[in-house]
């Protein structure tokens, strides 16, 4: 018999090394660039740094989030701004994750194993989302604490270690939330693609493009709205570092995620599945 656990725990099995993988490079970049960062504190590279921004058009710096120059001696700062490439990483990750949760099931082909158990279609719909929500969870949580443990390894003696890891879990909460938004985009994608259409690539374009539409809401004032449609500005880590949370884009982030698991439910239980 199958019911709602085994379909949870046969997930997480399926997809426990590819979540693994994942967190373990990204995990691996986060060394590499905190290895850096005693000599980039110490060789004097901040003034060259600045000097080498300065030629940039100001719309570029500010389209990019480099108006204000960041502090390359300031762990934090060069924390995040080199975090937001992993951040972006992890998004990519979550709209796969959402994006595979429905629709392997009927490329796979075992679609038709599970309607012949007694589980609904409500059922199959909160079990893919419980499991897959947990393997973006668990990546999120190694790199996470990677990155805790590598910066106390190379912060600088007079930085406070608990402020650090204030720091840290505050910027991972944020890159968690634009993370399950773009997670439950993936879910809503997965009852709309077909199973024949590539997911992987898919979901890079999806997440290029809200990308795209935030670097254009940053290039003036007046498109500051586009923001709205770029999840993964809700919570740049720059910013969290910088300015701290924003209420609207907390609440766009919660009316997003809730819109779309609410017509993922709708949809996957009014779809002709291909068995």
């Amino acid at each position: 018999m199958v019911n709602r656990m085994n379909i949870v725990n046969f997930e997480v099995k399926r997809h426990f090394k590819s979540s693994i993988v994942w967190a373990l490079i990204c995990s691996a970049i986060i060394i590499l660039f905190m290895s850096f960062f005693p000599s980039m504190r110490n060789s004097g590279i901040q003034e060259l740094v600045s000097k080498k921004m300065s030629a940039f058009p100001e719309g570029f710096m500010e389209a990019f989030g480099l108006d204000d120059m960041v502090d390359f001696t300031d762990i934090m700062q060069y924390l995040a701004y080199t975090i937001q490439y992993i951040s972006m990483a992890i998004s990519i990750y979550a709209l796969i994750l959402g994006s595979n949760s429905l629709l392997s099931e009927e490329a796979e082909g075992t679609i038709e194993f599970l309607y012949a158990q007694p589980v609904d279609r409500n059922k199959i719909v909160g079990s893919k989302m419980l499991s897959n929500a947990y393997l973006l969870f668990q990546c999120i949580l190694i790199i996470g604490a990677v990155t805790m443990g590598i910066s106390a390894i190379f912060k600088p003696e007079d930085y406070d270690l608990f402020k650090l890891l204030v720091d840290i879990k505050v910027v991972f909460i944020g890159i968690t939330f634009s993370a399950y938004i773009y997670f439950s985009i993936g879910l809503l994608l997965s009852t709309i693609l077909k199973p024949s259409q590539n997911t992987t690539a898919i979901s890079i374009g999806v997440f290029f493009i809200t990308y795209v539409i935030g670097v254009l809401s940053r290039l003036k004032d007046n498109l500051e709205w586009l923001k709205f449609f770029s999840p993964f500005d809700y919570a740049l880590p720059m910013d969290i570092v910088r300015y701290g949370w924003e209420n609207k884009y907390i609440v766009a982030g919660i009316f997003v995620m809730l819109f779309c698991i609410i017509f993922t439910f709708i949809i996957f239980n009014r779809k002709d599945m291909k068995i």
